[in-house]
């Protein structure tokens, strides 16, 4: 029988243990390493980020998951969610044109032109050419009546729109800006005027552009108060906006605010925000999701008083994949690298157009939400990066945070 000495069997071990723990102390570096998003003076900024793996439904990164932050813009993925959580993603907006009164022999309207305002966003807006040439038509109508004069007004009717304009937690500076416009019965041209100020009186605008239309095909406006007993009303024109899920989708790829407040209110057309909000919770709340994390003042994420977790986030992408609108909804979000507001981002790498991101920003904060697909399109994970209080340049944290996204997923 040989013996071996047990000094010897002792160093192989204690070599095999060193060897063990490099090797995990390595594996951990390089999970470390991929893990971590490093920009200057990151310490001092609130970082939340969650990847999670769809197939098996684990979080392969996880920091700060139930920290309540600022999600600027990436709330309108909340905001496209309701409503498709409301079914209502293939409805369009319809606004009826009224003629009041009768016309005379001599070609008079002895009434009023009146627009049933519902808060369409997309009334002559460049984002929808095809819908384009509301006061056009009206005009072309009341000229194939062979109206020549309209005794009345041109009135405008909130049909229940009972609050409008820009969010009241909306800060002043965002106010005289056209993202800062608000939201409106009637809204003309994205609200916007030249110089990419705020629209602030958009149904004067549409009422001044209408008049000027008339007048081009030979119809002037007396503007005087007719009354004449019982007015009969009859339909002059019906003008349908696109679908919410087209109007959802620029509101997505171009982060439109005005876009984004319209979808919220959709969900109680007659009620006030409050109202929209209440039942927005509400849906989300039977979805399965957890609104403890999540509370909302709009629908697009102006305000800083919005507030979510990263979880409550990656919990809500999760969510609107599981049920049959899956495909749809994935559609809304923008292709880093090639698309809207995340084109910049991961261009020319091998993610561009693998990473499907609705981006949201505001002074010292940036955040991204979606999705990571594979080559089919379909959704393996779903991504959150909120950043809030960083001090650095904001394209320092973009460079950084597509530096991260690259190695996270340099083997997907």
């Amino acid at each position: 029988m040989i013996k071996t000495p047990n000094i010897k069997i002792s160093s192989i071990y204690r070599f095999a243990l060193v060897c063990v723990a490099i090797a995990i102390s390595a594996a951990a570096y390089s999970q470390t390493a991929s893990s971590t998003l490093v920009f200057p003076r990151h310490k001092s900024a609130n970082i939340g980020i969650i990847v999670r793996d769809l197939a098996t439904h684990k979080d392969i990164v996880c920091r700060n998951p139930d920290k309540l932050m600022t999600p600027a813009s990436i709330l309108k993925c909340v905001t496209a969610a309701s409503v498709f959580l409301a079914d209502k993603e293939a409805n369009c907006f319809t606004t009826d044109v009224m003629l009041t009164g009768d016309i005379t022999p001599d070609s008079i309207l002895l009434g009023d032109i009146v627009v049933k305002a519902v808060g369409d966003p997309t009334v002559d807006s460049r984002y929808f050419p095809a819908h384009y040439g509301l006061t056009d038509s009206i005009a072309a109508r009341i000229k194939e009546m062979g109206i020549k004069r309209v005794a009345g007004y041109i009135d405008i009717d909130s049909v229940g729109f009972i609050e409008q304009g820009p969010g009241q937690k909306w800060e002043l500076e965002d106010l005289k800006w056209s993202y800062g416009a608000g939201l409106y019965p009637l809204n003309f041209k994205d609200n916007a005027l030249p110089g990419d100020r705020a629209m602030k009186d958009p149904a004067a605008y549409f009422t001044k552009d209408l008049k000027e239309r008339l007048a081009d095909a030979g119809v002037t406006i007396d503007e005087t108060d007719v009354n004449y007993g019982e007015i009969p009303v009859r339909r002059l024109y019906s003008h349908s906006s696109p679908a919410y899920s087209q109007i959802m989708r620029e509101m997505m790829e171009k982060s439109n605010n005005l876009f984004a407040e319209s979808m919220l209110r959709v969900l109680e057309p007659c009620g006030t925000v409050a109202d929209a909000l209440e039942l927005e919770t509400k849906l989300l709340y039977e979805a399965g999701l957890d609104c403890d994390n999540f509370v909302a003042f709009d629908g697009s994420g102006l305000t800083r008083s919005n507030l979510l977790t990263p979880k409550f986030m990656a919990d809500l992408l999760e969510t609107m994949i599981s049920g049959n609108k899956s495909e749809r909804y994935i559609s809304l979000f923008p292709k880093a690298g090639e698309e809207g507001t995340v084109k910049n981002l991961l261009k020319d790498t091998p993610l561009a157009g693998k990473l499907l991101l609705k981006s949201g920003s505001m002074r010292g904060v940036l955040c991204y939400a979606g999705y990571k697909v594979d080559n089919d399109g379909n959704p393996t994970h779903a991504v959150v990066i909120m950043i809030n209080g960083y001090t650095c340049k904001s394209l320092s944290l973009r460079n950084a945070i597509g530096d991260y996204l690259t190695r996270m997923f340099r083997q997907g």
